[in-house]
């Protein structure tokens, strides 16, 4: 039974990836896992059902990230980072390209999401905080940190969308990076600024 309902997830996350969510019907999802119908509802009786436990496993992947990233946030770190962020919205498309009706169908995820949108605000302000505090940033005012932890949050939940919406395919892992990176620039200090420019040359970070 385990594998079978592991089996629907992993059929209805490509579908939702393939297709975009709202275009998604159960009987499609029972197609591509090739069970019934019948078989899919006593496992799922619904597509919010379905959506819900996606949901779960993006958020528990996204918590990771922000956990592992905050324990010590050098500009190392971050880059890597980037790059597991990149994996992760890949993996999940569909959430991150179609937000606004993923929240719109399923209220519980709504509530969850926005209280999750919070958490992860709040740990770019300790991630921004920390690189103030060690001197790769420069000094802030606590009404800038939390603006850019809000600019920083909505540049990395948007990337994916905007980039498909423009055309920016095949989406490549250096063009999110440099968008990612573009957002602390501004706010390098010399040290920052020294740090990032060997990142580079390491060939860590794209030009």
């Amino acid at each position: 039974m385990k594998e079978t309902k592991t089996n629907i997830l992993s059929g209805t996350l490509r579908l939702f990836n393939e297709r975009g969510f709202v275009n998604v019907r159960l009987q499609q999802i029972a197609d591509e896992v090739n069970i019934s119908i019948g078989n899919l509802a006593y496992h799922y009786a619904t597509k919010k059902d379905l959506l819900f436990n996606i949901y779960k496993d993006i958020v528990i992947r996204q918590s990771e990230l922000l956990n592992d990233l905050n324990i010590v946030p050098l500009f190392e770190n971050m880059d890597r980072h980037w790059d597991n962020v990149f994996e992760t919205q890949i993996k999940y498309a569909f959430f991150y390209q179609d937000t606004l009706e993923v929240i719109r169908f399923n209220e519980s995820i709504a509530i969850e999401y926005r209280n999750h949108i919070q958490w992860e605000k709040d740990q770019f302000q300790r991630l921004i905080q920390f690189n103030i505090a060690r001197g790769a940033l420069i000094t802030m005012n606590q009404s800038t940190v939390e603006k850019t932890a809000d600019l920083l949050w909505l540049m990395e939940n948007s990337w994916l969308q905007r980039a498909v919406i423009s055309g920016n395919e095949p989406l490549k892992i250096d063009d999110f990076k440099s968008h990612m990176w573009q957002g602390f620039v501004p706010y390098f200090s010399h040290t920052g600024k020294q740090e990032y420019d060997q990142l580079i040359k390491n060939k860590s970070i794209p030009l």
